[in-house]
């Protein structure tokens, strides 16, 4: 009698302690997935936060381009013969045939010291697969050469446009309260019959809370 007694109380407690584990398990699990979450939301947050602010379009065909000269494959064009019409570009056009004596300068006016994040869309200037580079392609703000992330240009698939544009983050840049300018150069690399080149740009989108402007120059493509 004793023996089955003490069965029974081994059997209880055996049968306590599995639940007490499982309990435990649950518990870990509840906790983990809570922290899931959290990280989560922490992690859209902080999308967000990049993402705040108002993009701003700057149409490069709007830049001034007097006295520019261009480097084309028959020809250099000059002045307004940069601004290129397309009916893919933003606006309907672009400015192409670009080189080291056609540096395209947007003077972007803030209404305060901000951060903000500025992003390129470039063409292939049917040079065909193209590889940019602080060294190949300079882009300078007030001044000061930026370091930007590597990235290519291609003619695309469509016989029609080649110009195949894309957008291209160019990073973090710090503006200050007034004119600011962004130039954008070809570089070190021999792209166009041996001699420096540049991609074709279509326009700039900057992101910021400050708020922007830039005097157009309209009579480019009128």
């Amino acid at each position: 009698m004793k023996k089955k007694v003490v069965a029974a109380l081994l059997m209880a407690a055996a049968m306590t302690c599995m639940t007490a584990c499982g309990a435990g398990s649950e518990a870990e699990n509840s906790a983990e997935s809570a922290d899931s979450e959290e990280t989560a939301e922490a992690g859209e947050e902080s999308a967000d936060a990049e993402a705040a602010g108002t993009e701003y379009i700057f149409e490069a065909e709007y830049t001034v381009l007097e006295g520019l000269e261009g480097l084309g494959v028959s020809g250099s064009p000059t002045g307004v013969g940069l601004a290129k019409e397309k009916a893919s570009a933003s606006n309907g056009f672009y400015v192409g045939e670009l080189g080291t004596s056609s540096p395209i300068t947007f003077v972007i006016t803030s209404d305060t010291d901000a951060t903000a994040t500025l992003k390129g869309v470039f063409g292939s200037n049917t040079l065909g697969n193209c590889t940019w580079n602080p060294e190949s392609f300079i882009v300078t703000v007030n001044g000061e050469a930026i370091q930007y992330e590597e990235f290519k240009t291609d003619n695309g698939t469509d016989a029609n446009d080649q110009e195949n544009f894309k957008t291209k983050n160019l990073g973090e840049i710090q503006l200050k309260a007034g004119d600011n300018e962004i130039i954008f150069v070809a570089g070190d690399n021999t792209y166009r019959g041996n001699l420096p080149s540049a991609p074709s740009i279509d326009c700039l989108k900057i992101t910021t809370e400050a708020a922007l402007s830039m005097e157009e120059v309209v009579e480019n493509i009128e």
